[in-house]
C-alpha cells in the first residue's frame, strides 16, 4: 500500500467507523487533465476537473510544480478526497479550496489533505482549505500563507490538523472552528471533537473558536508574535476545550475563553510577543467558568504588563501555575461566582514572583492553599491561602 493508502487508514481509523472501499494504490495527476504547474498559465479548469474524476472514482490525487488557481470545490457527490500534494504550492488568485456538504443526512466524505503548501495573491482576504457539514478528515504537513483562515472547521466533528505551518496577520487566523447559528441565534449546527495538534502560526491568531464548539482538542501548539493564542468565544453550549503543552504569544492574551465551560489548560506557556502588550494584557483570561482547570502552567516576561496576567473566575481549579515578573500589580485576578452557595473557586500550591500577589473580587466562595508570591523589591516568599468556605 502506498503512503496515502496509509494516511487513509489512519485518519479513519481515528476519526470514524464507515468503512472505505477505495484505496490509493492507483491515482491521478493532474497533469493528466492538463494542468502545467509553471506558475504561469491559470490552472483552474484542468485541476478542478482532476478533483471531480479523483473524486467520483475515489483515488488519490497527485500535484507537482507552483499551480496557479482560483476556487476549488470538491462535489458532495465524492466518494473521499485524497491529495498528496508532495510539496506542491496551489497559487490562488482568488479563493481557495472548499470542502463543503452542509445537508443534514449526507453520508461522510472522508478526505486527507497532506504535503502541500497554498499561498493567496489575495492578502490575508479568503480562506485556504474550507471543510463543512459531512466532511471529516485529515489535514497534514500543510504550509500556509497570506489567507485570512488557514483551515476553516464550520459545523463538522472529528477532524485533524497536524504537523501544518500558518503565516497569518493581524486579525486573521491559522486556524478557526465554528458552529452554524440559526435565524434566532441559537445554534443550528455544532461542531465537535476536533483536534489541533503539532501546528505553528506566526501573527494573526493561533485558533479562533466561534460559537457552537464542543470537544476540541489543542496540543503542542506554537503561536509566535500573535494577537491571540487561541481566542474562544463565550457562546451558548461552547464547552469542553482541552488545551495542553502549548506555547502562546499575543499582544491581546495568551489564551481567551471567558465563559467557555470545562476548558482545561495542563503544561503550556504564555509570553508577550517582542511588540508588547495591550492594556488587559493576561496570559491566561478564564473568568465565568463552570468546572474546568488550569495547571502546572507559566507565564513569562510578564513585567511589561499592565494587569494581571492570570485572570480566573467561576468555579475553576488554578493548581501549580508559575507567574515571573508582573511588578505593576498583582500576578492574578480571582473572581468566585457571588453567592455563598456556589462551588468555590479554588486556587493551590501557585507561585508568583516579584509581584503584588493575588487579588480576589467579590465575596464569593474560594478555596486552596501553599500560594506563594514575592514583591518586586524583595524576594522573600510569602504564602496566601483561603480558608474553606
Amino acid at each position: 500500500m502506498t503512503q496515502i493508502g496509509v494516511a487513509i487508514g489512519v485518519a479513519v481509523g481515528l476519526l470514524m467507523t464507515v468503512p472505505i472501499a477505495a484505496r490509493a494504490e492507483i491515482g491521478l495527476d493532474v497533469t493528466q487533465f492538463g494542468a502545467r504547474c509553471d506558475d504561469k498559465c491559470d490552472d483552474t479548469k484542468s485541476i478542478q476537473d482532476a478533483i471531480d474524476a479523483a473524486t467520483a472514482k475515489g483515488v488519490a490525487l497527485s500535484l507537482s510544480g507552483i499551480c496557479r488557481v482560483k476556487t476549488l470545490r470538491v462535489p458532495v457527490t465524492a466518494k473521499t478526497f485524497i491529495v498528496e500534494g508532495n510539496n506542491a504550492t496551489l497559487r490562488f488568485l482568488a479563493g481557495g479550496l472548499v470542502l463543503s456538504a452542509p445537508q443534514p443526512g449526507t453520508a461522510v466524505i472522508p478526505y486527507v489533505i497532506r504535503n502541500l503548501k497554498l499561498r493567496s495573491v489575495n492578502a490575508y482576504a479568503d480562506t485556504a482549505i474550507s471543510v463543512r457539514g459531512a466532511f471529516k478528515g485529515l489535514v497534514e504537513n500543510v504550509n500556509i500563507d497570506r489567507f485570512r483562515n488557514g483551515v476553516e472547521l464550520i459545523a463538522t466533528s472529528d477532524n485533524i490538523v497536524r504537523g501544518s505551518f500558518f503565516d497569518s496577520f493581524g486579525d486573521s487566523n491559522a486556524v478557526l472552528i465554528s458552529g452554524t447559528m440559526s435565524g434566532s441565534q441559537t445554534i443550528s449546527a455544532y461542531a465537535s471533537n476536533n483536534t489541533v495538534t503539532d501546528v505553528t502560526d506566526i501573527h494573526g491568531t493561533g485558533i479562533f473558536i466561534g460559537p457552537g464548539v464542543q470537544g476540541t482538542k489543542i496540543r503542542n501548539l506554537r503561536v509566535l508574535e500573535g494577537w491571540y493564542g487561541i481566542y474562544a468565544v463565550d457562546g451558548k453550549g461552547d464547552e469542553d476545550l482541552s488545551v495542553s503543552d502549548s506555547y502562546l504569544e499575543g499582544r491581546r492574551a495568551g489564551l481567551f475563553a471567558d465563559g467557555v465551560d470545562l476548558t482545561r489548560v495542563v503544561n503550556c506557556s504564555a509570553d508577550l510577543p517582542s511588540s508588547g502588550a495591550d492594556p488587559g494584557w493576561a496570559g491566561f483570561h478564564m473568568d465565568r467558568m463552570y468546572g474546568g482547570i488550569l495547571a502546572n502552567s507559566s507565564v513569562w516576561g510578564a513585567a511589561a504588563a499592565h494587569s494581571p496576567v492570570i485572570v480566573a473566575g467561576g468555579n475553576i481549579n488554578v493548581i501549580g501555575n508559575q507567574v515571573t515578573g508582573p511588578a505593576q500589580g498583582p500576578c492574578m485576578k480571582l473572581i468566585p461566582f457571588p453567592k455563598p452557595d456556589d462551588s468555590p473557586l479554588l486556587v493551590s500550591n501557585n507561585t508568583c514572583w516579584a509581584s503584588g500577589g493575588y487579588e480576589v473580587a467579590g465575596r464569593g466562595p474560594i478555596a486552596g492553599s501553599h500560594n506563594l508570591w514575592s514583591r518586586p523589591d524583595n524576594h522573600h516568599l510569602m504564602a496566601r491561602d483561603f480558608p474553606n468556605p
